[in-house]
């Protein structure tokens, strides 16, 4: 009797007519993106050729960076790969002092660039007296204290015009009373030939000028006849409806 009454209840529940529902399907479905491509707009090649224009002709401060250095007593003269930065390395006690400049010409003045910092963990020293010091074969010493800048642990020298030849590098580091110094070797003073790279540089920015100079003059010409037959189209109008009025 028993399960006689649960079946016909189960057959109760589930026959057609019934208040009992069936749960609804799950749903599948996909979900169709197009991407339709369209080409530039005047306005947007003329933005792209201005940004490029910023972007070689900037002031490439980055070159100056301090930063990525290896610890050691002494690193041999290196260049900054992609700056042309010369880079010099050297331990002075506690201290890491590095000097960059970019390739120094005979008779030319110009600024390096002096980072000090505690040698252990790379902190940059700010209140430190960097002193830069350049001797010639023959010559006496030549003493240039470098001056505090911008950044943390950055002092910049000013180099005087040098005559061509090969100089002695070193640094003396003096901070709350204490100095240390630093030898860094030799440092080279010649002509630097022009590299192929810096000429297709100079190039593609002079073409990049001159086509920028074309899509602005383009581009307000095409502005100026928009607006010619705009006023044309106003005064077409005008004279039909004078006409009609009349």
């Amino acid at each position: 009797m028993a399960f006689s009454f649960e079946r016909k209840l189960f057959m109760r529940l589930d026959a057609p007519g019934s208040s009992r529902e069936a749960p609804p399907e799950p749903q599948r479905g996909i979900k169709v993106v197009t991407y339709i491509r369209t080409p530039p707009t005047k306005k947007q090649l003329l933005v792209t050729i201005i940004a490029l224009l910023f972007t070689l002709t900037a002031p490439a401060d980055s070159a100056f960076a301090h930063g990525g250095e290896d610890h050691g007593d002494v690193k041999p003269q290196s260049v900054s790969p992609g700056t042309n930065m010369v880079v010099h390395v050297a331990r002075a006690g506690d201290f890491e002092v590095v000097i960059k400049h970019a390739p120094i010409e005979p008779d030319q003045e110009m600024v390096a660039r002096v980072f000090v910092s505690r040698f252990a963990n790379n902190e940059p020293v700010t209140g430190a007296k960097p002193v830069v010091t350049l001797t010639i074969d023959g010559g006496s010493p030549m003493e240039l204290t470098a001056a505090a800048g911008a950044t943390p642990g950055m002092y910049e020298v000013k180099l005087p015009p040098l005559p061509k030849g090969q100089y002695k590098l070193s640094a003396r580091v003096d901070y709350k009373g204490e100095s240390e110094s630093a030898e860094y070797g030799s440092l080279q003073v010649s002509p630097q030939p022009v590299a192929a790279s810096a000429v297709v540089a100079s190039w593609a920015r002079s073409a990049l000028i001159a086509l920028g100079g074309l899509l602005g003059i383009a581009l307000i010409g095409l502005i100026g006849f928009v607006i010619y037959r705009a006023a044309q189209a106003s005064r077409r109008a005008r004279i039909e409806g004078e006409a009609a009025a009349a």
